[in-house]
Order: structure tokens, then sequence, then C-alpha cells
């Protein structure tokens, strides 16, 4: 907890948040990076599409290596759940938790998001075996030639299906009985692109049992089997903070920005995956340079 007033305070201890970190410190300006533990990284077996690392680096060694970084320029992130955030008539922000309160200038959010899990024992063995991934993005070229599954609804699951026919050499997409939901014309395009869809809903899945990495029994009593399985179920876009304060954002969730990477409120700033753009590391450290700059130069 500070009295001090702050040029600008981080919510958000991920790689948004923490290279933002690195410029704001670099800009020699006051700055408290307040983290509540969500990183995404701390889930990424290994990311191999991060620029400057042709062998891939495991999420919690970059978030390791993030965190070295922004110490050397005196920023350690502090354990706190940030509550609530208001706006003073001074046109200064307090953060408020149970921690303690802050005030800043300026207020650079990147709580990121959340992916929505389904129900399957034993996730974390099972993304760290591979067996589980969320971002066909991230690392649909290491599913090449496998067998994937696909758990999602409606148009955002049949949309996830056909992006991972790039590599998979069969994808299987488990609607939940929410085919009928989309276009026939959509149907149509993913039975063209050789995707098959599962006959029933979903009763069980487990991963790693037997050897066999994904295996699905359906209601109807068929069972399938699968390399990967790439839940679709959605993001929580960590908004609540500054939606609060009137910030405008889409109906998923993710913040509406400027150029300069601020919101619909003066002087409250987005990086990462709770604004809009594409959730990948390498655009959320752009959003970080982006908003720790503009808020340097009105400083």
């Amino acid at each position: 907890m500070t009295d001090q007033l702050l040029d600008c305070l981080i919510i958000g201890g991920g790689a948004a948040g923490l290279t933002a970190a690195v410029y704001m410190g670099r800009y020699k300006r006051r700055t408290v990076v307040l983290d509540a533990g969500g990183s995404r990284l701390k889930l990424i077996p290994v990311t191999r599409n991060l620029p400057g690392f042709p062998d891939g680096i495991e999420g919690p060694e970059l978030l390791r290596r993030l965190q070295q970084q922004a110490a050397r320029y005196g920023i350690v992130p502090q354990d706190a759940r940030v509550e609530r955030l208001v706006r003073l008539d001074d046109g200064s922000f307090r953060a408020e938790s149970a921690q303690g309160a802050w005030r800043a200038r300026f207020v650079l959010l990147a709580t990121g998001a959340s992916d929505v899990e389904p129900e399957i024992e034993g996730i974390p063995a099972a993304l760290k075996a591979g067996h589980v991934r969320y971002c066909p993005i991230c690392d649909g070229y290491e599913t090449e030639g496998q067998r994937v599954a696909v758990l999602g609804r409606g148009g955002h699951g049949l949309r996830e299906s056909l992006f991972v026919t790039n590599w998979a050499s069969e994808v299987t997409w488990l609607a939940m009985a929410t085919h009928h939901e989309v276009d026939p014309s959509e149907l149509a395009s993913l039975r063209a692109a050789g995707v098959r869809i599962a006959a029933s809903p979903p009763h069980r899945i487990e991963c790693g049992v037997d050897g066999v990495g994904v295996r699905v029994e359906l209601q109807n009593g068929q069972v399938l089997e699968f390399d990967t399985l790439y839940p679709a179920l959605g993001l929580h876009h960590a908004c609540e903070l500054a939606t609060a304060l009137g910030a405008r954002a889409r109906d998923n969730g993710q913040l509406e920005v400027d150029s300069h990477q601020q919101t619909t409120v003066d002087g409250l700033y987005v990086a990462g995956d709770v604004a809009v753009d594409l959730n990948q590391i390498s655009v959320a450290a752009g959003h970080a340079a982006i908003a720790a700059t503009a808020i340097h130069n009105r400083l």
C-alpha cells in the first residue's frame, strides 16, 4: 500500500502488465504493479511462436524472466486482487483491495482473460502433455497430422473446427447438440473441409487413460479417440473494473480502445487479452509498449 500519488498503476502481472512495467521503469516513472496471480502464462507448456525463442519457451519461465526484467528497474509485482477502481474528483484513480489502496494519475489495465474450462478431470496434466490445448493460433502447428476434437457450441465451435483443419489430418466437432443453430451454408463448408460432426453430445471425456490422448464417450454410447482436444467454450475477459467506470466493451467483454490503447474513460489504458485484438503474447507486448509510451508522454 502507498500514500504516494503514482504516475501509473498497472493492474495485472502477466505478459502485458510486466512489459508495461519495464517500459515505465525505463521511463523512470513512479509505477506499481498489482497482481492477483492469474496469468495464463502459467498454463502454457511451451510457446513456439514468440519472437526470439526458436526452440520455444515454457510459459512459467517466460513469466519469471519478465518479472526479473521488471525488477531491474525497481518494479516488483505486489500480491493484490483489485476489487474496486474509482475515479476521483481530481481525475486520478484509486484502486482498492483487501491488501490496501493505491492512487495514480493513470491506470493501465492488464487483467487479461481466462478460458472456460470443460469439466474434465486432470486438466493440468493433460495440458502439460499436450492432449488438451486452448490456442490453435499458438500451437496448431504441433497438431499436424493428428486426430483433433474441438469441443464448442454453435458458431464459435464451428469456426474453430474449420481453423484447425489447416494442420490436423482428422477433425471432429463435438458440437454439444448445437450444430442445428448454425447456418446450413456454414455446415456445408465444414463438411466440405472434411470435418466430422459427432453424432451426439459428449457424455464423458477422459485424457491420458490407457495410453490414449483423449477418449470421448458420447451419449449414444459411441466411443471416439483423439490425439488432441481443443475446448472452444469461450473466454472470460476481466473487464469489470473498467466497465464499472463506464468504459465501453464488446459483447465478449473485450474493451474498446483508441490508437494509444486508451479506453473510453480518459486516463484508463488497456493492454493484453482484455483489449479488443488478437489474444497473443506478442500482441500483448505491443499493446503494453504503446500504452506505456502514451502514458509517459502525458505525464
